[in-house]
């Protein structure tokens, strides 16, 4: 994990200012380490706060969420990134508009296919130690098969690791086939990195991301560990951002 992405996490963030705190203060600066470690405290604190959090990730995602593919333009492929697919299991009725798969990007990209939205899918994704050695693409084509989508229709990338990766990639093959055009399925939290790589690579995108799983109810001002990881995931993907839009 690179330094940038250890201090997303703000328990780490805390932890580093309570550090230079303590490094201040024996350089006899008190008041400066007094502050540096209350500011640190308060990091942690704020972002352990339900409404802090809430509020954090829908700048990211809410203009992303509520999505329709019937109200998208024609493309050539609907291009889908790997990641929070979820068990293989969940596709076995087949039916991609069950209730259970409303907040999945694999049926998101099934449901867009069958309305007719690109005569293709490809599926960016590539192996790691959660799947088994087995690539992101390779799992996302057996769902999509269980949910009526000829194999035909489907290109597995399966090397890529990173967004980046996958943006570039995917602009290679979409380039070879003479693809213009993309909708680019994932989540909302990710959909403004995503879009910026894609952008960066020369595969501009329309998004189409499935509605976030819900949220249980929580008194929005009582910490939560829960709400440090949302926080976390959302601070991760800010600093993706800026990787993406000035890296």
């Amino acid at each position: 994990m690179s330094a940038a992405a250890w201090l997303t996490q703000p328990l780490h963030a805390s932890a580093a200012g309570l550090a230079l705190a303590a490094l201040v203060w024996l350089l006899q600066w008190r008041r400066s380490a007094l502050a540096l470690g209350v500011l640190a405290l308060a990091w942690s604190l704020l972002w352990s706060l339900p409404a802090a959090a809430g509020a954090l990730r829908d700048s990211l995602q809410g203009g992303y969420l509520g999505q329709s593919a019937e109200g998208l333009p024609q493309a050539d492929v609907i291009v889908v990134l790997g990641g929070g697919i979820g068990r293989v299991s969940a596709f076995a009725r087949g039916d991609a508009d069950a209730p259970e798969l409303a907040g999945n990007r694999v049926a998101a990209a099934a449901r867009a296919w069958h309305a007719g939205r690109a005569p293709a899918i490809l599926l960016s994704g590539g192996a790691s130690a959660s799947t088994g050695g087995v690539s992101e693409a390779a799992i996302m084509a057996e769902a999509l098969v269980k949910l009526g989508v000829p194999r035909a229709a489907l290109v597995l990338e399966d090397a890529s690791g990173d967004t980046r990766a996958n943006a570039e990639r995917s602009a290679r093959i979409s380039g070879e086939r003479g693809w213009r055009r993309a909708i680019l399925v994932t989540s909302a939290l990710h959909m403004p990195r995503a879009l910026q790589w894609f952008q960066r690579a020369g595969l501009p995108a329309l998004p189409l991301a499935p509605d976030a799983p819900a949220q249980a109810a929580a008194k929005p001002w009582t910490p939560s560990r829960d709400s440090l990881d949302d926080s976390a995931q959302a601070l991760r993907e800010y600093a993706g951002l800026l990787a993406a839009t000035f890296g």
